[in-house]
């Protein structure tokens, strides 16, 4: 009687339980949030490519030519995620590779970011604006005399060796401090203050025998 009773006990049981179970089963589950899809390596590679800190650039009103139909494109398509780089930055050697490094990024950028990328005929009209007025690169001996060392063992490190007579000798301080700003920024770091006035008065010096 006992057991009976235990077996009766232990059925209901397990009904309530798998009545349970189908119950729950039947219920409406919450629906899981889309995860949105993660960005390719190389979309997160682009877009900090575009946001690292470069140098601040030069004002539209500063370029060349400012009022050409080249230099408004050079503005439109060359200072949207960076700031405008003078024509004068790199020489006309350098800068075919640079403006195609630049063409290639803006190409693998999503549409999202809005960049605009400019037509076979606008890549030619900012070609030759920059090779118009691109870095004159000092293509004989620079003029021996303190400082001379220097100024080719820094000024290498980022393009070809200007011309010092690029510049007048009183211009040279200012373009020197900018260049030097320009290091900090890619490259994290700059000569000394006695190094650089070196450079100055090496550059002033030059800059006035070639005049």
């Amino acid at each position: 009687m006992v057991r009976s009773v235990m077996f009766s006990s232990l059925r209901a049981a397990l009904g309530l339980s798998v009545t349970a179970i189908w119950l729950a089963a039947c219920q409406p589950q919450p629906q899981a949030e889309e995860a949105e899809p993660p960005q390719s390596p190389a979309t997160d590679l682009l877009a900090a490519s575009a946001l690292i800190g470069l140098p601040t650039g030069t004002a539209p009103a500063d370029l060349p030519d400012r009022a050409s139909d080249a230099a408004v494109a050079y503005t439109e398509y060359c200072g949207v995620c960076h700031g405008l780089p003078s024509p004068a930055a790199h020489s006309a050697t350098d800068w075919p590779v640079v403006l195609r490094r630049m063409w290639l990024r803006t190409e693998g950028l999503p549409e999202s970011y809005e960049v605009p990328v400019p037509e076979s005929a606008e890549r030619v009209l900012i070609l030759n604006y920059v090779l118009g007025n691109a870095l004159q690169v000092a293509e004989t001996a620079l003029p021996r005399g303190p400082g001379r060392d220097l100024f080719t063992a820094t000024c290498r490190r980022c393009h070809e060796l200007p011309d010092p007579s690029q510049h007048s000798e009183k211009d040279w301080a200012a373009v020197v401090m900018r260049m030097r700003q320009h290091m900090v920024q890619m490259l994290r770091e700059s000569p000394p203050q006695s190094e650089v006035q070196d450079i100055i008065l090496y550059l002033e010096r030059a800059s006035k025998a070639r005049s």
